[in-house]
Formats: structure tokens, C-alpha cells, sequence
């Protein structure tokens, strides 16, 4: 058995990885169009702290341990150009040496990820704007900070990128200026918590502009309806779409966001191909249907499925699905979310209660923070539907308690029952779940 993979970063290592461990004798090749290898790509904002510290340390294994110890034929600098589903068979450029050649295949893994979404506007493509979505972003801003000494930085957008980014900035004695062409900043947050955010924001004196337009680069000075702003380094981080032209050349079926469409096999509509990762489509549980997340932990379980399905052609397996958990730093605060947004309550009709707490996060020790605990439940049920979270100290893993309750279908009742751990190094005696729990118990 042959296996082709397109991309070898998160969904394609994982799937590589799965196929040689249930059946060491296939022969797996990964074709992956840069330089570099898996990579844990959340850890790029805090490289740029290490002038000295090499980007590769975020690679997640070393190619001599992809391809000695698992067995797993993995090519840098190949570029794909070409599917052909009929004759199962790929065309490929090898980009160091200039030379085209194919490749069969008995199974075909589309794990492309995904990519920024650029600014087509004038001045936008110069040397001094950068879309930091890559190991190779990452190793161009190193360049501009510690080469160029840049005294301030344009941060085009207010995602999680940019968050994070005007964080490790803002330490590094680098002013950002934040333009948002939006109305307000993370909108799959509850105004609850996305008040602290802007709190946060407006404490550190980080200049923070929303319904911006903006209309061009000359220079070092970007141009909006808002004003001009000058900047020795600009970073665009205003989403991302999924990389699928490869595959839609070839006639495969497009699903949510424009993500390659799978079922939840992972199967795509094309004869023995299927998709992984950020360029495919996820299932959410809760909605039942396929959704867009694109995160590092939902690519790899994808590619392990896929990995796994593949040798297993004839008892496959289903994605469970994700429950849309994520989280980010943002200096002292923790920020997460896990299950359903408002606003998509909003779009299904749900009737829900939505309360929130803040509390201390330890008992009588010193250290800790507050945090604030947010609960969607179900009106009448108690049934848990989403939660979110802010605050300092140990907030990260508390989400972790919220995601399983929502993966078990929990209610608030169940929750308030749950016999955590205490001790005043670690939680009030009444942790702050169970504080949220029982005043959500109240409102159900």
C-alpha cells in the first residue's frame, strides 16, 4: 500500500505517523512545499523574545526521526502542482532542483493547512509587511526587530495572532498600534469577557483603533479613513482561508468557508482521497454538522483518523467531532472558550440563560488573580452549551473541566456536584466553577 501525502506540518505528520504504526511495511511519502518540517506554529509569538533562540526549535520532530525511526519518506521543497484522481496520481516540482515528476499513489492525504488572508491593497506587498503565518514569517520579523531595531509596529487586525502579538511587542519595548476593521474586537466572545480584554488593552496604554478602512502603504506610512499611522513594521492578521485551489482543480467538493468537504470519515468526494487538518472541514458536536476551526489539536486527531482509516479501509472510524475549545495569553490574562458562542445561540434559536461570576482563584495564599467565569446553559434543562473565561492563574485548565462537562452533556446541576480539588494553594474551598455552577443552577 502507497500513501501520498500532501503537506506534512500538523494533519500530514499525524496521518504519516498513524499509517507506519499500524502497518510499518507501507510505503508513506509526504510532499511538503517549504523548507521546513511539523511545527508547533503557537509558539512563533514567543520565539521573537529569543534573538539567538532558532525557529526549528518549534519543529515538533527532526527529520532524521520522521524518516529513520518512522520509516515516513518525507520531501522539503516539493511543491504539488497537479491531482489526477483518475489516473490516481500526482505532479510534483521538486523546488531545489528544478525538476518535475509524478508520483502514484493508492491513497491521496489532502492536508494543504491553510493560509492568511492578504490585503490587496497598494503598498501591502513591500518587505516591511508581514502576514506571520509561517516558520519563515517568523524568521523575517526576528530579521526586521533585531537588524532594524523597529520603535513601533502596525498590527492590522485583533485576533488571537495579533493579541498575542501586541503582548510579546509590548514587552519587548516595541509600541503596537491595533487597527480593526470591525466594530469591536473578538466577536465569538461574550461582552463579559471581552470587556476585561479591553481593559487590558486600554491599562497598557496600547493604541487600539476598530471601524477602520484601510486604504493604502506608501512607505512607512498607512493610510486609513481614520487617520495615518507611520510604522516601521506592519503585520496583517485578519483570518485565514483553507488552501484548497489544488484540490478543486481537480474536482473535489468544497464545504463550509470553502474547506474541502468531508464526510465524518474524513473522506472527501474523490476516489481514496481524503482530507485532513487546517483545509478541511470540522465537525462540531454540538451543532451537528460540519463547521471551520482551523487549531493544531483538531488537525492532528484528524490525521491520525485519516492514518488510521487508511490501513483500516474496511472497519473505518468516525471524527468524533470538536467542541470548538480554544485558548491565548494575553499578558497576565488567560482567555478561553470552549462549546457554543452567543452568537451562534443566536443563529440556532436556542433559549438560553447566560450568568457570570468573578472570583479569586486561590484560597488564603498568596499569588493567584480573579477570574471571571462565564456559563451558557440551556433554559429550562441546566444543560451546559458553552463557557468562557478570563483571568489570571490557573484559568487554562479550568476551561478543560467546562470542555468535558459539554462533552459528557452535563448539566449546571451535575457541575455544581463535582467533587474538585482543594487546597488554598490551588482554589478557594469553593472553586470558581462551582461558584458559577451554582448561580447558574438558580437561573435555570
Amino acid at each position: 500500500m502507497k500513501t501520498v501525502i500532501i503537506g506534512g506540518i500538523a494533519g500530514g505528520l499525524s496521518a504519516a505517523s498513524q499509517i507506519k504504526r499500524e502497518d510499518p511495511g507501507a510505503q508513506v511519502i509526504i510532499l511538503e512545499k517549504s523548507g521546513d518540517v511539523s511545527y508547533a506554529a503557537c509558539g512563533m509569538p514567543y520565539n521573537l523574545f529569543y534573538k539567538d533562540k532558532p525557529v526549528e526549535e518549534l519543529y515538533a520532530l527532526d527529520l532524521d526521526t520522521i524518516r529513520k525511526e518512522r520509516g515516513i519518506d518525507y520531501r522539503q521543497n516539493h511543491e504539488v502542482i497537479r491531482i489526477d484522481p483518475v489516473q490516481k496520481e500526482v505532479a510534483v516540482v521538486d523546488l531545489i532542483n528544478a525538476r518535475e515528476y509524478r508520483e502514484s499513489y493508492d491513497y491521496l492525504v489532502y492536508a494543504t493547512g491553510n493560509k492568511p488572508i492578504r490585503l490587496s491593497l497598494p503598498g501591502f506587498e513591500d518587505n516591511d509587511v508581514f502576514y506571520f503565518k509561517t516558520l519563515d514569517d517568523t524568521r523575517l520579523v526576528k530579521k526586521i526587530i533585531y537588524e532594524k531595531a523597529p520603535t513601533n509596529a502596525l498590527l492590522v487586525g485583533s485576533g488571537y495572532t495579533n493579541l498575542e502579538l501586541a503582548d510579546v511587542l509590548y514587552n519587548m519595548k516595541i509600541p503596537p498600534v491595533i487597527l480593526e476593521k470591525s466594530a469591536t474586537i473578538l466577536p465569538s466572545f461574550a461582552e463579559e469577557i471581552r470587556a476585561k480584554v479591553l481593559e487590558k488593552i486600554e491599562e497598557k496604554g496600547i493604541t487600539l483603533h476598530t471601524n477602520v478602512d484601510i486604504m493604502e502603504k506608501n512607505g512607512t506610512v498607512v493610510s486609513t479613513r481614520a487617520g495615518d499611522f507611520d510604522a516601521n513594521m506592519v503585520v496583517v492578521s485578519i483570518g485565514v482561508k483553507p488552501n484548497t485551489e489544488l484540490f478543486s482543480a481537480a474536482g473535489g467538493e468544497l464545504g463550509v468557508a470553502g474547506a474541502v468537504k468531508v464526510d465524518r470519515f474524513l473522506r472527501t468526494n474523490l476516489p481514496d482521497i481524503f482530507a485532513a487538518g487546517d483545509c478541511a472541514e470540522h465537525y462540531v458536536r454540538q451543532l451537528g454538522r460540519n463547521g471551520y476551526m482551523p487549531l493544531g489539536p483538531a488537525a492532528n486527531k484528524q490525521g491520525r483518523l485519516v492514518g488510521s482509516n487508511i490501513v483500516n479501509s474496511k472497519a473505518m472510524k468516525m471524527f468524533y467531532g470538536i467542541d470548538q475549545t480554544a485558548v491565548f495569553k494575553f499578558f497576565d490574562l488567560t482567555v478561553a472558550t470552549t462549546g457554543l458562542s452567543e452568537r451562534q445561540l443566536g443563529e440556532i434559536g436556542a433559549n438560553y440563560v447566560k450568568i457570570h461570576v468573578d472570583t479569586p482563584t486561590r484560597g488564603a495564599f498568596p499569588g493567584g488573580g480573579i477570574m471571571r467565569v462565564l456559563l451558557l446553559l440551556e433554559k429550562g434543562t441546566g444543560l451546559i452549551l458553552g463557557g468562557q473565561m478570563i483571568g489570571q492563574d490557573v484559568v487554562a485548565k479550568r476551561l478543560d473541566v467546562i470542555a468535558t462537562a459539554i462533552y459528557k452533556q452535563m448539566t449546571v446541576f451535575e457541575l455544581a456536584e463535582l467533587d474538585l480539588s482543594y487546597s488554598p494553594l490551588y482554589s478557594p474551598v469553593w472553586d470558581p466553577l462551582l461558584i458559577a455552577a451554582n448561580k447558574a443552577a438558580k437561573e435555570a
